[in-house]
């Protein structure tokens, strides 16, 4: 074996060697401790019991590795008995190190999904909707002081969604346009005063699709 023919080898299995330590350092990174898991989950019961007067229970817990949440890493998934349906975050907050609850924040995007359905398919097609995403942030209580018994409605509100609507089909020419008077509506009819949205495109390409649309406003 030529000296070439070993430092390829070599090479080879360096490679495959770092792959392997970051597979698994990734996969370290991504799994659940089940110490805090079940820490999060005694404290969400007690937070629960203490903070509402309706049945509630924990049915599973969520650690936030993307980021998508700033307030919590860890939190527990809350599901109300009368309202299987509606589901709410308990955690321990990351700035302020004490519980908080998503409820503002799950009120808020329950009701602007239910005012933006209609008139997304309006604009976009009946059939064309693949998946609408909305967010605020889960902290969106506390940071206006919004107790959780007395939650208004999300209309005029200083709280800005994030937003990710995915058709099942391809862009059109007048997409464009038609998110930004969809943004338009939302600023002027529901009074949000800013956010973001994404306009994604379903359209089967496995290259060259479709790239999508961001507004922020």
């Amino acid at each position: 074996m030529t000296n070439k023919q070993k430092a390829l080898i070599a090479g080879i299995l360096i490679v495959l060697a770092l792959i392997i330590i970051i597979s698994y350092l990734s996969y370290v990174g991504i799994s659940e401790d089940p110490e805090k898991a079940e820490e999060v989950t005694v404290a969400a019961e007690n937070y629960i019991d203490e903070t509402f007067d309706q049945p509630m229970h924990v049915v599973d817990t969520l650690i936030d590795q993307t980021g998508i949440y700033d307030p919590f890493h860890y939190a527990a998934i809350v599901e109300l008995e009368e309202h299987d349906d509606f589901r709410v975050l308990v955690y321990e907050h990351n700035e302020a190190n004490e519980y908080q609850d998503s409820y503002v924040a799950e009120v808020w995007e329950h009701e602007l999904e239910t005012l933006l359905t209609p008139e997304i398919k309006k604009r976009f097609g009946q059939d064309s909707v693949e998946e609408l995403w909305l967010t605020y942030p889960k902290d969106i209580g506390y940071q206006l002081g919004i107790d959780h018994q007395d939650v208004p409605s999300l209309q005029g509100q200083d709280a800005n969604p994030i937003i990710r609507l995915t058709l099942n089909r391809g862009k059109t020419d007048d997409d464009e346009q038609q998110l930004e008077e969809l943004v338009e509506w939302m600023q002027n009819e529901l009074k949000i005063p800013g956010g973001n949205i994404t306009l994604s495109f379903n359209d089967g390409a496995l290259i060259f699709g479709d790239k999508n649309i961001r507004e922020s406003f």
